[in-house]
């Protein structure tokens, strides 16, 4: 193959430019990221490559707006268009030469890129909840969870899906996510080892200073663990590292028991809120792999409802000084990551893969990681299933920002109101 050779040479030799028959959407975004897609150009080392990370990301960015751009074909075919080649390079992004790309892309060339745009959003005004003590405690919150899609039983890196049925079997893939709560944004993707679970993926990723919401599947003791930082000043001691709110099954159902507990007193919040129990104590376990650090835990069981039935739920945590009520509220946050798995699977039709390597996949996902952020910068509001479903119409920005700002106005008058009922009712109460 002949050195990249300039756009003009290439055009001459193809077909006409095309016409893409539908609205092309985010091609703004691409003229304010022109002075970082610069940067993604590289020569390559053998002097024998004509496609490189800048139009890779451009098709793919362009892609990740565009409801109907889901397969390496499309893609190719949207490459050709008038529309595509305002901001390519290239005259056609071949299917296989992608495929191949992504094989071989590095991921962290985006992270440069994906620092600063999240040194912009953390300037933003994010919305808050009306609780002072949940809005100081959602600024730092995390939920965890981690989504299977379809994949090729021979992919090597995927994890298999441990259930009863043998057909699903080692047949998909698990990418784990860490979403930002109080923006809907992703805080990372880690593409786990194979066989590795999500407790031990999620214990390799704790930072210090975090707040982390996990569901059932995360209940090793190798994760509390993780949470926690050996104390310096006092031998043998530990302390804090991050924290943490994990739901666990009830007591004696192949979950630990809570020894030496001291019931804590409930306020009235606490039992409105449902609020039947709150403990500390600590879990006691054998030497080895099960092995857990001697450290205070508090137990918080909340009386709530399952498909129509009594439950309970069992909330294990280290946060000492809060109310038991914010504990449930902190938990109800989790939910943030399952619908941001839903709208990567609905919306952006992630159950497709288009290339099935680690690295042509966190590839896409930091593209998509992007793409959410952007748009956060450019409408001022937090991404929503609602906006996501504005965008799969095809209508522009310009044409959705006034829709969502009336939305939002509508939105705050309903909080105002329920707000206004909730006190009425106290009052009432009292």
């Amino acid at each position: 193959m002949p050195r990249r050779r300039v756009k003009s040479q290439l055009k001459s030799e193809n077909s006409p430019e095309r016409e893409w028959p539908e609205t092309v959407v985010g091609g703004k975004y691409v003229r304010i990221l022109e002075k970082h897609v610069k940067a993604f150009r590289e020569e390559s080392a053998h002097g024998n490559r004509e496609l490189f990370l800048d139009d890779v990301f451009i098709l793919s960015l362009l892609a990740f707006h565009n409801p109907t751009l889901r397969s390496l074909r499309t893609m190719e075919d949207f490459s050709q268009t008038r529309q595509a080649q305002k901001y390519l390079s290239v005259t056609r992004v071949c299917r296989t030469t992608h495929s191949d790309f992504l094989s071989l892309a590095d991921p962290n060339r985006l992270k440069p890129l994906l620092d600063e745009l999240r040194g912009q959003l953390s300037r933003k005004q994010v919305l808050r909840t009306e609780s002072a003590d949940l809005n100081t405690l959602l600024q730092r919150t995390i939920a965890v969870d981690g989504t299977f899609l379809p994949a090729l039983a021979d992919v090597a890196w995927a994890v298999g899906f441990r259930n009863q049925h043998a057909a699903t079997k080692g047949c998909r893939a698990r990418i784990d996510c860490q979403l930002q709560v109080d923006c809907f944004v992703p805080e990372m993707f880690v593409i786990p080892e194979p066989r590795q679970s999500e407790t031990s993926s999620a214990a390799l990723h704790v930072a210090a200073g975090k707040l982390y919401l996990y569901d059932r599947g995360f209940c090793g003791y190798e994760l509390i663990n993780a949470h926690y930082e050996e104390d310096k000043e006092t031998p043998g001691g530990w302390r804090d590292k991050a924290q943490f709110v994990i739901r666990y099954k009830p007591e004696g159902a192949n979950s630990p028991e809570l020894k030496d507990a001291v019931e804590r007193p409930l306020t009235e919040a606490d039992v409105q809120a449902g609020v039947i129990s709150d403990r500390v104590g600590y879990f006691r376990a054998t030497s080895g792999s099960h092995k857990v650090l001697p450290v205070l835990l508090r137990e918080v069981v909340i009386q709530t409802e399952e498909n129509g039935k009594p439950s309970r739920l069992r909330l294990i945590t280290n946060l000492h000084d809060v109310l038991a009520t914010t504990i449930g509220l902190l938990y109800r946050q989790r939910w943030q990551v399952e619908l941001f798995f839903r709208w990567l699977k609905s919306i952006a039709n992630f159950t497709h893969l288009i290339n099935h390597t680690k690295e042509g996949l966190l590839t896409e996902l930091y593209v998509t990681l992007i793409g959410v952020i952007l748009m956060y910068l450019h409408t001022g509001y937090r991404p929503s299933k609602y906006l996501f479903a504005l965008l799969s119409t095809g209508a522009g920005l310009d044409e959705i920002i006034p829709i969502l700002q009336r939305r939002e106005r509508e939105r705050d008058l309903a909080r105002k109101s329920a707000a206004r009922r909730a006190a009425k009712k106290s009052q009432n109460a009292e």
